[in-house]
């Protein structure tokens, strides 16, 4: 492929440089093509989808349009990791590349070792010249590109952030993106549409029992999907692929040569000669499982074949003949190979699947083979034989999985934006803080007939009787008493009934919560109750939270910590702040000020006597003056409108105290707690 393949059809004015998040939100109309680049070791395929974007991030267009194969030259789909550079400096890829016979090529060189020199500079080049033919194709409407990069889930964060790096300075920062080749592998099995005995796989279809096995030119990825969520297994293979069967099948091809030694001496010599007869030993493999295997049954001295030239020093050319049938691809797959730790291929994949296939658990069901290694038929072999009860299914174009599923990757992203984008505005309205307003009065209410009633008799009574027999010293030490244990009683552990207040509060939220979210649900595709915060119920005395697994992720298990966050935001704004000022300054403690004074013959206290004797330790024989049954019939007779009265004015100061402290703590408890099921339910956005 030449510089001249694509013609340019940029219009003035515009670029596909700096694509942001921004340009999905200003409210301006666009269209954004997202490339999904799927640079490979041993042959790098593209794919593209259209994201439209309107104000407030929605989405313009067929939603779930498959992604398209970028057409990238030569007698293939794929393009081979190749890149070449000419005497005059003209970069070439692909077949092009192979074909060149300059100083200055390179083949299959995809490593994270860009630290080294004959990783880093291929990669840049070929990355480079991708990047120039893609933008001068034409891209339909599209007025902006973003780049979506598959990298192996083995590799260490410090080694996907420096492939990012390199990228970012071919593309552009803001416009690339890397993910997990594991993860594409799950969007183009749950959105692709290209897998036959599985029809379309939905989300919920996905959710509980699916490993994906994605097998590479140069490594192995598996993915277990668990309760929604892709998650790479630990022991995915960095080593593990199939480029070492390539070059086995070369050794076994130069050691039958007649020219053996010449061969050698050559490839020692010429650098990536080597690599570039691995491409045909890959290509002649392709068509070895590409063969019905019945017609090898039937003949077994039949052979596929190719001949590749070798160009020597002396300006000689020698011929290489690639053969192979069913018995030679045999001898290769029973041959123990280092880079495995002398395991055949097939037993090292055979440790690697059963590890996996743990790690996914008894209950799965499907199996998904990608990648274009995969074809190869002792590879659903083996899978069928460990997940005896699991299907195991493969893609109609496996070698096009990944680049599928990043270009499907890039365009959830592209949405997941403007849907995030559209709860933040709707978090940034006052819509959560009315409704919560709205309903505080209903529930500081309760929430106050709670604090108040039965404080006489569980906590003052007690209290009067302790400070008459000497256990408590000063009548300031029995309010403090009072106050400490109303305060054990909101304890959110044990004060069941104030649990019970909030949550059938919160139930009656909900739906109108429900009514405002839902209009962003439906501008993304997602059922109208995705964003409703779980149910909240009492069972035991304990909080329970249902949650709905088909519109949010196992990472919703904590919300049970909703109500307990509210309620520590009342018990906070009750015990220390207003509330505590007004159980010790009204109601309760102005009944106590009278029945602690009895003993004096006093009828009426006045504030100014009791300030002055609070702190007085009161002689005993003082305190029990008027004796204990009247003082106590006396503070009965008085409980009912004293409570009535403290519930009215803990109301009050609960809604207005401290500036609308409690009205601001339940609004953000809400907002945080919705945040987090807008986090877990983008992945549902299509």
């Amino acid at each position: 492929m030449t510089a001249e393949t694509y013609p340019s059809t940029t219009t003035p004015g515009t670029t596909t440089e700096g694509t942001t998040a921004a340009a999905i939100t200003t409210g301006e109309e666009s269209t954004i093509a997202v490339i999904g680049f799927d640079l490979g070791h041993g042959d790098t395929a593209l794919t593209k989808v259209h994201v439209g974007t309107r104000a407030g991030g929605a989405s313009l267009g067929d939603r779930n349009a498959p992604p398209e194969i970028i057409e990238l030259g030569g007698d293939r789909k794929q393009l081979v990791t190749a890149v070449s550079v000419t005497d005059d400096g003209q970069v070439l890829i692909g077949e092009d590349a192979l074909d060149h016979q300059g100083t200055r090529k390179y083949v299959a060189f995809k490593s994270p070792d860009l630290e080294r020199e004959e990783v880093r500079t291929p990669l840049e080049l070929f990355a480079r010249r991708v990047v120039q033919d893609v933008r001068a194709a034409r891209l339909g409407v599209a007025s902006k590109v973003r780049w979506v990069f598959g990298h192996p889930s083995g590799w260490t964060a410090d080694q996907v952030a420096a492939y990012r790096d390199l990228l970012g300075e071919i593309c552009a920062p803001d416009d690339v993106s890397l993910v997990p080749e594991s993860r594409a592998a799950l969007l183009y099995a749950r959105d692709a549409g290209d897998i036959p005995e599985a029809g379309s796989l939905t989300s919920s279809a996905l959710a509980a029992s699916t490993l994906i096995v994605d097998i590479g030119s140069s490594t192995t990825d598996y993915t277990s999907v668990v309760d929604g969520t892709g998650r790479p297994v630990d022991h995915g293979n960095v080593v593990l692929g199939a480029h070492l069967i390539d070059k086995t099948l070369l050794a076994l091809a130069i050691d039958q040569s007649p020219d053996a030694p010449r061969l050698r001496a050559e490839l020692d010599r010429t650098p990536g000669a080597a690599e570039q007869l691995e491409i045909s030993a890959r290509k002649l493999k392709e068509s070895f499982f590409a063969t019905n295997p019945q017609r090898f049954q039937r003949n077994p001295k039949l052979r596929v074949r190719r001949t590749e030239e070798v160009f020597t020093a002396d300006n000689d050319v020698i011929e290489l003949l690639l053969a192979i049938g069913q018995d030679d691809m045999d001898r290769i797959l029973s041959q123990p190979l280092p880079a495995l730790a002398d395991r055949t291929w097939p037993e090292a994949f055979r440790q690697d699947l059963a590890a996996a296939l743990e790690h996914a658990g008894e209950d799965l069901e499907l199996v998904l083979l990608t990648g274009g290694p995969s074809r190869m038929r002792f590879v659903a072999e083996i899978a069928r034989e460990l997940a005896t009860d699991a299907r195991v299914i493969l893609g109609t174009e496996p070698e096009f999985a990944i680049a599928r599923g990043l270009a499907l990757a890039g365009r959830m992203d592209q949405r997941t934006r403007g849907f995030r984008a559209d709860v933040e505005r709707f978090l940034a309205t006052d819509a959560v803080s009315r409704l919560v307003e709205e309903r505080l009065p209903d529930l500081t209410g309760k929430m106050a007939q709670t604090v108040a009633g039965g404080l006489t008799e569980n906590h003052v009574i007690p209290a009067v009787r302790a400070w008459r027999d000497g256990d408590i010293a000063t009548i300031d030490d029995m309010r403090d008493r009072i106050v400490a244990g109303v305060g054990a009683d909101l304890n959110t552990t044990h004060n069941a009934a104030l649990k019970e207040i909030l949550s059938d509060w919160m139930a009656e939220l909900r739906p109108e919560l429900t009514q405002h979210t839902a209009v962003i649900c439906r501008r993304w595709n997602l059922e109208p109750s995705a964003l409703t915060l779980p149910e909240v119920t009492m069972s035991g005395g304990q909080l329970t939270v249902e949650v709905d697994t088909s519109a949010a992720t196992d990472v919703l298990n904590n919300l049970s910590n909703l109500v307990n966050v509210v309620i520590s935001g009342i018990i906070a704004a009750t015990l220390f702040g207003s509330g505590a000022a007004l159980l010790m300054a009204t109601g309760p403690f102005a009944v106590l000020v009278a029945g602690a004074v009895i003993f004096a013959g006093v009828d009426k206290v006045k504030q100014g006597i009791m300030s002055q004797i609070g702190d007085k330790d009161v002689p005993r024989v003082l305190r029990r003056l008027g004796g204990e049954a009247g003082m106590v019939r006396k503070l009965r007779e008085q409980s009912s409108r004293q409570e009535s009265e403290l519930a009215e004015a803990l109301s009050s100061s609960l809604r207005s105290g401290d500036g609308g402290r409690l009205a601001r703590e339940i609004t953000a408890s809400i907002e945080k707690q919705l945040t987090r099921v807008a986090a877990d339910v983008e992945l549902l956005v299509r």
